[in-house]
């Protein structure tokens, strides 16, 4: 097969295991709207069950096309690997109502399960829930389960100005 030239513009075409790769940082990440595994690349290796120079090579086209960065100890998804696997990253923000008598205890379990960022905010609600938008239906389904949530209304960003 004939070698790319280095400058070459040819567009980049995700291999089934570069997609594996990928989706296994993901389920490994921790974070909102960056998505970093903080893992030294040998151990990364070990767990893959692949040898430290595999894994630079299988690197190397992801950070080259913009889909991951990578430094000591950290491996981060970015914007452009998040849409690759499919994810809306666009910030969804959920405005919760909640009765008053349910009010600690519906915050405690959303703080437990790690929904996103939540704000407890004073005015016509109680909450303001700040997650991605691949989150939001899942997050509204827990909400639509929670005794003593009221209301909520959903808003998904459609740009973000600055």
């Amino acid at each position: 097969m004939p070698r790319k030239s280095k400058g070459s513009n040819d567009a980049f075409r995700p291999t089934r295991t570069i997609y594996k790769f990928l989706s296994f940082l993901m389920e490994h990440a921790v974070g909102e709207y960056v998505y970093r595994v903080d893992v030294k690349q040998s151990d990364l290796a070990k767990k893959l069950n692949i040898t430290r120079q595999a894994l630079s090579v299988k690197l190397r086209p992801l950070i080259k096309g913009g889909y991951i960065r990578t430094g000591r100890g950290f491996i981060e998804i970015t914007e452009k690997g998040m849409m690759l696997l499919g994810y809306l990253t666009t910030p969804v923000f959920i405005l919760v109502s909640v009765e008053p008598a349910k009010r600690e205890e519906i915050y405690r379990k959303l703080v437990d399960i790690n929904i996103g960022r939540i704000h407890r905010v004073s005015g016509d609600v109680d909450l303001i829930i700040q997650v991605d938008g691949s989150k939001a239906a899942g997050v509204l389904n827990i909400l639509s389960k929670m005794p003593g949530v009221r209301e909520t209304k959903t808003y998904f960003t459609l740009e973000t100005l600055k």
